[in-house]
């Protein structure tokens, strides 16, 4: 008995097809099916927006059955942000290590739109880290995996020069210690 009995389970849902078949037909069941119930709640009945994300998940089914790849892909994304919500887990330890919480940080009108650009930038990496690279396939364009360290390393430099940048509040007014005074 070499392999233990979890990954036995695990090579026999793939050899059945479940990650390249029922998984994707199950994720956008949900999917669809969230979306028309959020935004068509009271215009489809529950029947419809029922029916509607069925047949879009047996089309995804189809699709997989095409495509091998998007096994693959979800494995990939799937481990990418396993690995990219680690990292900011363990960000969150460090700064409750140092006496900060994550609120405090994230404080101030432009910390959001800070907070949202990060979040874009980490999910699309992970999106074209997952296989998604193709998409910016231009013919007689090679980017390379150095072209990508070096933007990163600019926008990280650009959002440190952008916070230190920043005036605080007070921070312009000289500082006397007191009022003087006239004789």
């Amino acid at each position: 008995m070499a392999d233990g009995s979890f990954q036995i389970l695990v090579q026999n849902m793939n050899r059945l097809g479940f990650f390249q078949f029922l998984f994707p037909f199950l994720l956008a069941l949900a999917i669809v099916y969230g979306l028309l119930t959020w935004a068509l709640k009271d215009q489809l009945p529950r029947s419809a927006r029922g029916l509607i994300s069925l047949i879009i998940a047996f089309f995804v089914m189809l699709y997989s059955s095409w495509n091998v790849a998007i096994v693959s892909f979800f494995a990939n994304l799937s481990g990418m942000w396993l690995v990219a919500a680690t990292g900011m887990l363990f960000i969150v330890i460090l700064l409750a290590l140092a006496g900060q919480r994550p609120q405090d940080l994230l404080a101030g009108p432009k910390a959001k739109w800070v907070a949202v650009l990060v979040l874009v930038f980490i999910g699309i990496v992970i999106f074209f880290g997952a296989g998604a690279g193709w998409l910016l396939s231009i013919p007689g364009l090679y980017i390379t995996s150095d072209f990508w360290t070096i933007l990163f390393f600019i926008v990280i430099l650009a959002l440190v020069v952008f916070w230190l940048g920043q005036e605080e509040k007070g921070e312009g007014a000289p500082a006397t210690g007191g009022e003087e005074k006239k004789p």
